[in-house]
């Protein structure tokens, strides 16, 4: 899970986009990452299911995002 949250703030920083903040990461059971225009949240299943973000954000517009697909290195 932190590899993943590592990950994502790494593609973010490498575009150019400034953190605001950072949190859950000692706990190392979910992680909120805040770019301003862009706020991930890495969670386990369990934690997923728990705080259910997609119920609180059910009403706000889906954005589609064209990002390039990842390929595992050779």
């Amino acid at each position: 899970m932190l590899a993943i949250a590592e990950a994502v703030e790494d593609k973010l920083l490498d575009a150019g986009a400034k953190p605001l903040r950072r949190e859950g990461r000692s706990e190392g059971r979910w992680v909120l990452l805040d770019f301003g225009d862009v706020v991930v949240h890495v969670f386990h299943e369990e934690d997923r299911l728990y705080y259910s973000l997609e119920r609180l954000w059910k009403d706000c517009p889906v954005i589609p995002l064209n990002l390039p697909v990842a390929r595992p290195s050779e």
